[in-house]
């Protein structure tokens, strides 16, 4: 079950580009004006965060690292800039990274939950790190995305909010704060159109006449009222019991802001 990545041309990608990169909008605004003159984004995928940071990096560099090649080969094709260079490197090391740094940021969403070794990767990006340097990650809330068993293909371990600060804490970072992101409002009542629209579309007399559309057209199916950035928000927590006392309505995606 599940995607590893998302890649420009599919309908994974249409699908949820705006709920991955609303975490880069996030990142930013912790980078901006910072006069950050280097940033590492580790587990880039095709690198279409890291190309986003770059620009608002504009005076600095980011360096984006994937293990995969393929990944790469994408970023370097769709999402190149001046000051932005993608390496291949293993994130439980990250010693291609080290030869660039070190940074002022290292900036990973959607990594850790992949990882066997978790706390390898945390201490590499903290070596990597200036002294007050920040890490900026994410991973999915176990409470909403698996409450009772794993079940993402891709997936080694998911985190509650108390593990994933305690995961930091260990990894010797300070100053954790901790977020969320979940659908607002508007994302809500969109998600349960969205939902209903689904049902229908599952009719197997309405699933061929689209089919037929599609071939005739020469189209490709797309997502049914796709999802926008001003879909989401990020929230802010005092404590990572709080975002648990939430069970299965808190974010979706947890995040943590911490320093070396």
């Amino acid at each position: 079950m599940g995607i590893e990545r998302i890649e420009p041309g599919t309908i994974e990608w249409d699908a949820f580009y705006a709920n991955h990169i609303v975490r880069y909008q996030f990142a930013e605004k912790y980078i901006a004006g910072k006069n950050m003159t280097r940033l590492l984004d580790a587990a880039c995928g095709v690198g279409y965060g890291a190309n986003y940071l770059s620009a608002v990096l504009a005076a600095g560099t980011v360096v984006a690292v994937d293990r995969s090649a393929h990944a790469l080969q994408i970023a370097n094709k769709k999402f190149s800039s001046k000051n932005l260079e993608f390496l291949e490197d293993d994130c439980h090391t990250l010693a291609a990274a080290a030869q660039k740094g070190p940074y002022g940021c290292v900036v990973s969403f959607e990594t850790l939950e992949h990882l066997p070794k978790p706390e390898a990767f945390l201490k590499a990006c903290y070596q990597n790190l200036l002294d007050k340097g920040l890490i900026i990650i994410s991973t999915p809330n176990k409470m909403v995305s698996s409450p009772d068993s794993l079940e993402w293909e891709f997936h080694e371990k998911e985190y509650t909010a108390a593990e994933f600060y305690e995961l930091l804490a260990s990894s010797g970072f300070s100053n954790i704060k901790l977020f969320g992101q979940q659908l607002n409002l508007k994302g809500k009542i969109k998600n349960e159109i969205r939902s209903d629209l689904n049902r229908i579309l599952s009719n197997p007399f309405v699933r061929a006449g689209a089919w037929i559309q599609q071939k005739l057209r020469g189209t490709q199916p797309r997502p049914v009222l796709k999802e926008t950035t001003d879909d989401f928000e990020v929230v802010f927590f005092e404590n990572p019991a709080a975002a648990d006392s939430l069970g299965k309505k808190g974010p979706f995606v947890l995040i943590a802001v911490a320093e070396k």
